[in-house]
């Protein structure tokens, strides 16, 4: 197993979770409308991680049909068990890449890197991309079909504490330095440059788990993950996007979706308070830079299922308040027309449509 060694020295405190198909998409194993899938049914696919995210896309691929393996120091391993209740993908979990004669070797086809906070050094994007064991290719046919380099947008405006934040002095710089060097030596990699290679970037995550519609009651992590923070208050917020932020925008490049000027007036004066919460949880409001780690995930495999070209080389995943997630129609709309989602007008909003939605 080699590299294991280095992923096991690294200390990672990270998240992630799993995006569900839509309950009126088609299901798991079939290709998005009229494309040919890159990725086809039992393909491999490491996960480079770890953290939440990470088994985010790990069940996510299962229901998709494809074969993930979960890539993280042992110690990780150790405790996703209680989080994953999967132990199909916990069987395949691995250290580090695959040796001859060992079972995923020659067998894989594609790659994610979907750590959630700067753990990765840009060392592994080469020694990921360009491996191989006593001369022979540990990917399918010698190359991999598709890889996809995650890492957050830049340019919040909020910034999110990560789920494993801990108070330690000017300790953001070095994490922004750690990730613009690992984005850049993806970028320089053939990889990149041709096809097979895309770079999915997130907003602040949130959610993951399974507290929510019916369509992540088997793709989310043990409710657990919701606790596992020192911020005060933030199982709400895990839950609250869980329950209400699984619409998808898909912005191209790095980037945003910035309020406009007058949306905060606008609001104050069109809204009482209580009305104003459930108006941000409904009508497809859009978040400025945040993500559920349900609707990162899902983007993720979409584009492992589609053809290269079919989706934008880079883009931006962020979430809206929508309790569903997009069909494959719609993620045919969304990568080929990527964009901001429209902020709403509150003046338009009526309390009366939604007396059902019970906000906690």
């Amino acid at each position: 197993m080699k590299f294991g060694s280095i992923i096991t020295s690294l200390l990672v405190v990270s998240a992630g979770a799993f995006v569900p198909l839509p309950p009126h998409s088609t299901p798991t194993t079939t290709s998005p409308s009229s494309l040919h899938a890159a990725l086809s049914e039992g393909d491999m696919v490491y996960l480079i991680g770890p953290g939440f995210l990470q088994l985010v896309v790990a069940k996510t691929c299962k229901a998709a049909g494809l074969k993930p393996v979960v890539v993280a120091p042992q110690s990780k391993l150790d405790n996703f068990g209680q989080l994953l209740e999967d132990e199909e993908i916990l069987s395949e979990s691995t250290i580090g890449m695959p040796e001859v004669g060992e079972p995923h070797f020659g067998k894989l086809a594609a790659v994610v890197f979907c750590a959630e906070d700067a753990v990765l050094p840009s060392t592994y994007i080469q020694r990921v991309l360009d491996y191989s064991d006593k001369g022979e290719s540990a990917f399918v046919d010698g190359s991999l079909k598709k890889v996809v380099m995650c890492a957050p947008v830049a340019g919040k405006t909020t910034e999110q504490k990560s789920m494993g934040w801990i108070p330690i002095f000017n300790n953001d710089k070095k994490k922004d330095q750690m990730w613009d060097d690992l984005v850049e030596a993806f970028q320089k990699h053939p990889t990149y440059k041709g096809d097979v290679g895309s770079l999915v970037r997130f907003g602040s995550l949130l959610g993951g788990s399974v507290d929510g519609p019916d369509c992540i009651k088997e793709l989310g992590i043990s409710e657990k993950m919701y606790k596992m923070s020192l911020e005060q208050y933030r199982d709400l917020k895990e839950r609250g996007f869980d329950r209400y932020k699984l619409g998808a925008q898909i912005l191209e490049g790095n980037a945003v979706n910035t309020i406009p000027p007058n949306q905060e007036k606008m609001e104050k004066e069109a809204l009482e308070n209580e009305d104003k919460d459930v108006f941000k949880v409904v009508s497809g409001y859009p978040e400025v830079d945040r993500a559920n780690r349900h609707t990162v995930a899902q983007a993720i495999v979409q584009s492992l299922l589609r053809e290269d070209g079919s989706y934008p080389k880079e883009m931006t995943v962020l979430s809206k308040a929508v309790s569903q997630f997009p069909s494959d129609s719609e993620w045919d709309e969304l990568f080929s027309n990527p964009g901001p989602a429209n902020w709403p007008d509150p003046y338009s909003f009526d309390i009366e449509d939604y007396k059902n939605i019970v906000l906690e």
